[in-house]
């Protein structure tokens, strides 16, 4: 019995109701070891190329996002004339819609070029119509003492008092037929996008998984 017990290679020792090979597997070298401890620690702590150092990972921030998305405002005008040109006596197109790109900074709405930053090329507008201004979130519009005046749907504005724009209104450059506008405000957001840094730590962690 024992000599056919020592021939076995494969022996099991019995435990309770577990059972343990006799011949335990080798211990892995030093170099396999430090692979293993390498590959465990880029899984957990990714590393920051760019700073050397080991960047904290989400589970310690409590899973939150340090990303910000952003948001900007575009005030647009679109025409709302039905392009009559009769009574001007010749025939005018029909100008198109307008956005006010500007924060904080005036631009001129009127017919002559050298006065006015944004061009409509009707008689009834004057060189020098109105000023509009994007501030503190509301579109604000100035007349100019223009000839056939400015209007907010049916109220003439007093020339040189800003008065705020609200979205859905009718904008009307003296004219009903080619210069007036439906006031439109749309809120553009960007979405926050993954940082480089953490595209490369993602990157390095992958690198790491193949390498086992």
């Amino acid at each position: 019995m024992e000599a056919a017990m020592a021939a076995t290679s494969s022996l099991l020792l019995a435990s309770g109701s577990r059972r343990w090979p006799a011949t335990l597997p080798p211990s892995p070298s030093p170099q396999q070891q430090r692979l293993v401890i390498f590959c465990l620690a880029a899984r957990t702590r990714p590393l920051d190329s760019k700073r050397g150092s080991w960047r904290r990972s989400s589970s310690a921030t409590g899973g939150r996002s340090t990303a910000v998305s952003s948001s900007s405002e575009r005030w647009v005008l679109d025409p709302a004339g039905d392009g009559d040109w009769r009574h001007i006596g010749y025939k005018v197109a029909r100008p198109g819609a307008i956005e006010i790109v500007s924060e904080d900074t005036a631009v001129t709405v009127g017919r002559v070029a050298d006065k006015a930053d944004i061009v409509l090329p009707v008689a009834t507008v004057s060189g020098a119509h109105a000023r509009l201004e994007k501030k503190g979130g509301s579109l604000l519009v100035t007349d100019l003492d223009s000839t056939n005046g400015t209007y907010i749907n049916e109220r003439r504005l007093n020339p040189g008092f800003p008065a705020s724009v609200d979205p859905g209104s009718l904008l009307i450059f003296g004219d009903i037929h080619l210069a007036m506008f439906r006031v439109r405000k749309t809120v553009v957001v960007e979405a926050p996008s993954t940082s480089t840094e953490e595209a490369e730590g993602a990157q390095q962690e992958a690198t790491a998984a193949e390498d086992i």
